[in-house]
Order: C-alpha cells, then structure tokens, then sequence
C-alpha cells in the first residue's frame, strides 16, 4: 500500500512532537524540578456538641420529672470518726512462767500440775474499759518451750471467748527435749467471729478474763517423765492484729481536733473559669453519729476555696460555726444486717441563715475545714455500755442541692477532643484559608468562643480567634423554655503562621463563654437550665494549598 508523501511528512511531524513531549515530562519528572499548583480543599473537621455535662459530671445531675429543669446534687464528705479510733486492741503477749514442776514422775497420757491460777489475765487495752468484744479478724499465736524429756501436749483455754458457744481452745503438741535444751512448737490460730466478755470471773471488771493451761504427756511417751524442772516451762499466748467488729465498755472522753484540712469538691471542677449567679441553693450540714457515744462536736471554720487563678476563699458565716453541736447517741437494733440506728443531726444552710448563696456562687474546687470533736464529753453516763461497729462512726458531711436557675456571667464550657491537619502527604504549605463554624444554640446565653491549638504533649502552641465574634443566644418563649436553637455562622480566618501550625496539631481545645444577655439588669435575670440544652458546633476548613507532583 503506497502512503501519500504528504501524509508521511505529516506522521514524522506528530512523532517528533510527542517525543520532545515526551522529553520534556522526563525531564520535569526529575527530583526537585516538578511544577507546583494550587487547589482548594474544603472539608469539614469537627462536630461536638457541649451540653449541661460540659459544666458537670453526671453522677452530680439530677433532672426534674415534671419538666426536665436540672438539679445539682452531691454529697461530700468531711470528717469521719470510727469504731478504730475509739477503741485499738494493741498486739499483746501473755507470759505464763513455770520456774519449777514439782509434781513426781508422771506415766505417759498423765496430767501436768500447773500451780493454780492466781486471777484473771489483764488485756492491755489502754484508758479504754473494755466490757464485751466481737473480733473481726486477727490472731493469736501460741508458743510452748519445754524441758521436759517426753513428747508433751498443751491446751491453751479461754472460757470466755467463744465461737458459736464452744469456748476458745488451742492445742500445742511440743516434741522431747534434748538434754539440757528445750523443745518448743507453735501454732498460729484464727480468732475471727470470736465473741469475749472481759468482765472476769465475776462478771463486775473490765479488760480482763480468766485462762486455763492444761499439760499431759503424750500417751505415746516411753517411759515416765519427772517433772523437776529447774529451768522451768514457758508459754505465751500473743494477740496479733486483732481488728473488733464490735466494742463494748467504756471508750473515754477523748478530744480531737481535725484540720485545718482539705478536701476535693468536684461538683463545679469542669468549670474554668465565670460565675453562675445562683439564684437559690439548698445546703444541709449533716452529722450522723452511728456510735453508742455522746458527742459534741465545734466548727470554728468552712472555707470556700476556688483555687482558679483569681479564685477566691470564702469562708462560710452561719449558726453553725463556733457554736457547739450535741449529738445523740446511736441505738443498737439487735439486726445483725444493720445493727445500728444511727443519729442524724441536720443544720439547713440558705440565703436567710448564712452566706452559703455567695459560698457556693464561688464554685469552690475544695472545702478548708476544722472540726473540734470531743466524745462523751459528760464522762462515763452510760455505765460502761458505750458500743460500737467496725463501719459505723460519726460522720460530717454536706449535701448541695443546686437548683440550675443561674444567670451566666462568662461561665466557661470546654471540651478537648483530637485532630489531624496534616492529613494530606503533598501539601507542603497552605497559602491561605479560613474556619467556618457554624453553631445551633439552645441556651439561652450568648456564647463567646476560642479554639486552641495544642501539640502533641498538650502544649498550647496557638489560638484562632483573634476578633470578637458571638454566638447568639436561644431565644425563650413566654415560659422561659428555648425550643428552637438559634443558628449562628462565624468566619475565623486563618493566618499563615497560623495555618503552619495546623500541622503540628494533634489536639484542639473549644471553649464557649456564656453570658446572659443582660448582666447588670436590676433584678437579675435568671434562666433555668434543662437537661435538652445544646450547643452544637460544626468546623469546617477552607484552605488553599500550593501542592508539587
């Protein structure tokens, strides 16, 4: 087939383009010589939402039935005085030394005479006159050191401790001694659930109770065995770690003072910064004595203590500080699930009473205090029948109840959450660009807004919005309920610095300042918060990138 010589000429002219086309994209596919362009990327890059569990935790919230309007709750606790502050049973070591044995030569399986017993054992027990005890836990060790020349037995008993009514019983079998050297053994036994009168053989003492030695030569023994001792038999009975369940005598007055100290108040930690302006609070100071002690208990402080920077410390004025505080007895029930009925004493702290309104408007981060607390400040009233349960003890607390009427005052609301700018792997430098967001709001404050950028290490390298710019406030309806959000759209432009640090951003924080929309209005105006309350908020990026291939 023959080609036109024009069409040939034409075919040569088209191959020598495409390879110095070629040639040409070769060449520019090089390292470090490709060309460079712009695109835009517009993506969005967040969505949260803060709500009421923004400003608390949700342990402490409690909603309203009737119409969904929340309630502060919580419970802290002061001080708390118990049964093993009252009443320690020291560890202690019963000596019984026999110097001399006179008793002949005894056949295997016969009796031991031990001199009869002079008394009652003393329990060291300290200023505490112990009448009746229950053990919890604990032990006693019982060790034997013996010269005789036989394998020997010994019982240890204490007629009154008893364990389901069987009186207590420890058996140690000791092996021969050798010659001059003794033979010794030990046991160690468990005392839990062990129930002891230590009134004494007469039942009319305290701290005391009888014991009962027996000693026999083991049946076994070869021959008989002469009980001249002249180094003696000993045997100690140690009381470790004995924790009662129950005490019963009487304790003592003892007299403690508490503090100043400090403990954590939770309710308004996730709180940065602002105020709420409460309209109302309900405090109750509560002492509740689960002992079968009198007591007396003075307040000389209670500290507000917002450790914020420029927090303040408030300390509280009220009927309740300085004055002593009597507080009853408890009762016993004779229920082994809730052996007792405890006393409550409550002492209601408002705005009519006391400062607690400006007290709890601080949003402390912790309570100072100082108790000064004394126990049967009357002496031994009760005739050595003061009790008390291992758990159970005299406590002091405060229950908060706060109603969320409040007017905002650049309440601040936060939340954290994770991030990664640098998303594509071409983008070498953003030449321009801005955030939107857009925010549908249901509270009825205003809220004015920061996005802060952090590192890796939680660092804040830098923030975003450089100009003042508002979220809108929901708007209430007659009955002071917000039912449809208000919708806000806000512009952040983005600096280059700025946008340069996108990319070592790992972490963003959003804050929101919320503040009524009149806060020097006489009288204030307050809103109610209800659990449905949302900001919601939406980030969406709108940056151009100068991309290489």
């Amino acid at each position: 087939m023959l080609i036109p010589h024009r069409t040939m000429n034409r075919a040569k002219k088209g191959f020598i383009l495409l390879l110095l086309f070629c040639t040409a994209c070769a060449i520019s596919c090089r390292k470090g010589s490709g060309p460079s362009w712009d695109t835009q990327i517009l993506a969005p890059l967040i969505k949260t939402s803060l709500s009421i569990n923004n400003l608390v935790t949700n342990t402490s919230l409690k909603t309203n039935p009737a119409d969904s309007s929340v309630t502060l709750v919580y419970t802290d606790s002061l001080y708390s005085l118990n049964l093993d502050s009252l009443l320690k049973l020291r560890d202690t070591t019963l000596s019984y030394q026999y110097p001399s044995l006179v008793g002949g030569k005894i056949p295997p399986g016969g009796a031991i005479p031990f001199p009869a017993s002079t008394g009652p054992t003393q329990y060291n027990t300290g200023n505490v006159q112990l009448t009746n005890a229950i053990v919890s836990s604990g032990y006693v060790k019982l060790e034997v050191t013996s010269y005789l020349s036989q394998p020997t037995d010994y019982t240890y008993s204490v007629p009154s401790a008893t364990l389901f009514g069987a009186p207590l019983n420890i058996t140690v079998k000791v092996p021969a001694a050798s010659g001059s050297t003794p033979a010794s053994d030990s046991t160690l036994y468990d005392l839990s659930g062990y129930v002891i009168d230590f009134t004494g053989p007469m039942h009319n003492g305290n701290n005391q109770f009888s014991t009962q030695i027996i000693g026999t030569v083991d049946p076994a023994a070869d021959t008989l065995v002469t009980v001249t001792l002249p180094n003696g038999l000993i045997i100690r009975a140690t009381f470790i770690n004995i924790i009662p369940y129950y005490g019963q005598g009487y304790f003592g007055q003892t007299k403690k003072s508490i503090g100043p100290k400090q403990t954590n108040f939770p309710l308004f930690s996730k709180i940065s910064s602002g105020s709420l302006n409460l309209k109302n609070v309900s405090v109750n100071f509560t002492l509740e004595n689960g002992l079968g002690v009198d007591a007396r208990i003075v307040i000389p402080q209670l500290l507000s203590i917002n450790s914020h920077p420029g927090g303040q410390t408030i300390p509280l004025s009220g009927n309740i500080i300085n004055n002593a505080i009597n507080i009853n007895r408890a009762t016993q029930t004779y229920n082994p699930a809730s052996p007792v009925n405890p006393s409550i004493q409550a002492y209601s702290l408002n705005p009519g009473n006391s400062n607690i309104l400006q007290w709890i408007d601080n949003l402390p981060t912790s309570i100072g205090y100082t108790i000064d607390l004394t126990t049967d400040p009357l002496g031994n009233v009760s005739g050595n029948t003061d009790f008390a349960f291992l758990g159970h003890g005299i406590k002091a607390y405060l229950d908060v109840s706060v109603p969320l009427y409040i007017a905002a005052n650049n309440l601040t609301l936060a939340d954290t959450m994770p991030v990664n700018f640098a998303n594509s792997a071409q983008a070498e430098q953003i030449k321009s660009g801005t955030f939107t967001l857009y925010a549908s709001n249901l509270f009825p404050f205003s809220a004015g807004l920061q996005i802060y950028l952090l590192d890796s290490h939680m660092h804040i390298t830098d923030s975003l919005c450089t100009s003042s710019q508002t979220i809108a406030a929901g708007a209430e309806n007659t009955y002071g309920f917000v039912t449809t959000p208000q919708n806000s759209v806000l512009t952040i432009p983005v600096s280059t610095t700025q946008a340069n640090h996108l990319f070592t951003t790992r972490n963003i924080i959003i804050t929101a300042r919320f503040n009524t929309g009149c806060t020097t209005c006489i009288p204030v105006q307050f809103s109610k918060i209800y659990d449905t309350y949302l900001l919601n908020i939406k980030l969406v990026g709108n940056f151009d990138y100068q991309v290489k291939g």
